[in-house]
């Protein structure tokens, strides 16, 4: 029983700690107890599932090494063509998707602004 302690313990601390319940457990001290015990899967976490490896070599679970990824997120991420891309050009997305992430809060601030000009018109007639 130390032993599983002690496991439940290390689950524990690879866990995100946010007890959304995502697993299917009310937090991550329950889903690292039903991991080390075999109830749940070391994938189980939504927050961060490749948090799963590290779980499966501490409860002594084989897994191949790319295979979660490969079944379950490649219908998000699609299939890789070429090589990864530079750090500048991800830099250069990052930079592009902050404009337009400032583009839209500037337009719902001018939104909410419009809004409240309105209704303050309203109540004054």
């Amino acid at each position: 029983m130390a032993l599983n302690k002690d496991n439940i313990r290390k689950i524990y601390e690879l866990l995100p700690h946010i007890n959304c319940g995502l697993c299917g457990y009310g937090n991550c001290g329950q889903f690292a107890k039903a991991v080390a015990e075999g109830n749940a899967s070391p994938f189980g976490c939504r927050q961060n599932p490749w948090v799963g490896y590290k779980i499966s070599e501490i409860t002594g679970v084989r897994v191949p090494a790319f295979g979660y990824q490969q079944r379950s997120y490649q219908h998000f991420i699609g299939p890789r063509l070429g090589p990864p891309p530079s750090l500048e050009l991800l830099q250069k997305e990052v930079v592009e998707l902050s404009k337009r992430i400032e583009g839209i809060l500037n337009r719902i601030d001018k939104l909410g602004k419009r809004k409240s000009s309105t209704s303050s018109i309203s109540q004054r007639a």
